[in-house]
């Protein structure tokens, strides 16, 4: 019996009610949720490799890990803590649950908040080790943060578009991309 995943939707939300950055985030949220609601768990769980060779629960991960990266950090941001293997992989629940716990911190978080300077922490060669450590802003990271998500959305919807499953239209389109098809209109 598929679990019942209740659905988690900012639409009723006015817009000015959040700093554009933090807006962002929130629709990124809600498509995720979206998108999760649209898959059982077995479709979550499956590799369509050799096109895509994560699960769409190991891209849920990943891009939820990138978040979490940011919201458990104090001074320092750091990208390289990943949780491989972590329930969220496999289970649409945990990535809910973990959804809505991240739309609850950053509706909280105030202009000044965002402005924060932050340090951030990160790999930056695939050859040898090297991490580097860099100035930013929370802003700015959180800003990152939905954008890569957005970024593992379209490989999610090629994964779940080989598996005959549909996911919305704009699901994976970034913010920019969008702003030029609404333009040739």
């Amino acid at each position: 019996m598929q679990p019942v995943l209740k659905k988690r939707d900012i639409s009723e939300l006015p817009a000015a009610t959040y700093a554009p950055v933090v807006q962002g985030c929130l629709e990124v949220f809600a498509q995720a949720s979206r998108c999760l609601q649209m898959l059982d768990d077995e479709s979550y769980q499956a590799s369509m490799k050799p096109v895509v060779n994560s699960s769409i629960g190991e891209h849920f991960r990943h891009w939820l890990d990138v978040f979490n990266a940011v919201y458990q950090a104090g001074i320092v941001i750091d990208y390289n803590r990943r949780r491989r293997g972590h329930a969220v992989e496999t289970s649409r629940s945990v990535a809910l649950e973990e959804i809505a716990r991240l739309q609850h911190w950053l509706m909280g978080l105030s202009d000044k908040q965002l402005k924060k300077s932050v340090s951030i922490l990160t790999e930056v060669s695939v050859s040898h080790t090297q991490a580097c450590l860099m100035s930013s802003t929370l802003e700015r990271e959180i800003t990152f943060a939905a954008l890569h998500a957005n970024h593992h959305f379209a490989m999610v919807k090629v994964a779940a578009s080989l598996m005959n499953k549909s996911i919305d239209e704009d699901f994976g389109i970034a913010p920019a991309t969008a702003t030029f098809l609404r333009g040739q209109s």
